[in-house]
């Protein structure tokens, strides 16, 4: 009969399936078969085995808000304004980063600082550790020398490290830029090769460690970027930063340096 055949067929399975599972050892110990706890064991097996990605994992939309700033009056009339914007955006295997970025000085009626940056980068997934990006970016910093400068690049890139409390990203691959001089008004345009490193540590459940580095390659000039940053929570979404940056142009326009760093203490509100 087909049933008392496939009844069978089906012991004669099990049985071969059982025979190789207690030959299995976990720690020593023979799993033991026992139906539906084998099975839930099996599944929670297959669980574990899977990478675990906390810090880069959340579907939808989050991101955060950074505002430093001081005040001083007096014999001395000085304010200062910082404020970030970043937001994310996952879908599967998709990752869409924004980032606006602000930063304002003035010292007795006269600005010191003035920069506006924009920028957008978008990951996708193609491998479980290897991803594929586009990147542009707006910067007009009135101090640099430059009205502003265009920055495009696509390549590749790879998770050094992505694990639940320390993520490695690495990527780089070709590009272009186009900067405006500000004092002679003319136009730079360069093929450029540009790599990054993204390093976060979530060291306990209230504080975390992040290092951005940034290089960007022509014929003509080198421009460096590191961003090192330490977090902790306050309360609710609310946590503090401190933060060091600097910037490095290997020939800047005239009259401006090479090195440009920035500390600062802000507040961050993430959601």
């Amino acid at each position: 009969m087909p049933i008392e055949q496939n009844n069978q067929d089906a012991r004669t399975m099990y049985s071969r399936i059982s025979t190789i599972i207690d030959k299995i050892q976990v720690k020593g110990s023979l799993i033991r078969k026992s139906g539906g706890f084998l099975s839930a064991l099996l599944i929670i097996a297959v669980g574990m085995a899977t990478p675990s990605n906390a810090l880069d994992r959340e579907e939808g939309i989050s991101g955060e808000v950074n505002i430093g700033g001081s005040l001083a009056t007096g014999n001395t009339d000085t304010t200062r304004l910082d404020a970030e914007f970043k937001a994310r955006f996952k879908a599967g295997r998709l990752k869409d980063n924004y980032r606006l970025l602000v930063e304002l000085a003035e010292d007795n009626g006269t600005t010191t600082a003035q920069r506006i940056l924009g920028s957008v980068e978008s990951r996708l997934d193609v491998q479980e550790k290897l991803f594929v990006f586009g990147f542009l970016e707006y910067d007009d910093d009135r101090f640099s020398g430059f009205k502003f400068e265009i920055e495009g690049a696509f390549g590749a890139g790879y998770k050094v490290v992505n694990d639940s409390n320390m993520r490695l990203l690495v990527q780089a691959g070709p590009g272009y830029r186009l900067s405006k001089l500000s004092v002679l008004g003319t136009a730079q345009d360069e093929f450029v090769v540009r790599g990054s490193a993204d390093f976060e540590y979530q060291f306990s459940d209230s504080s975390s460690l992040t290092s951005t580095s940034i290089v960007t390659w022509d014929s003509s000039r080198t421009t460096l970027e590191n961003t090192i940053a330490l977090t902790s929570d306050l309360f609710g979404g609310l946590s503090s930063r401190l933060s060091f940056n600097v910037r490095y142009n290997s020939d800047p326009p005239a009259l401006t340096r090479k090195t440009d760093t920035l500390s600062k203490v802000s507040l961050v509100y993430g959601f």
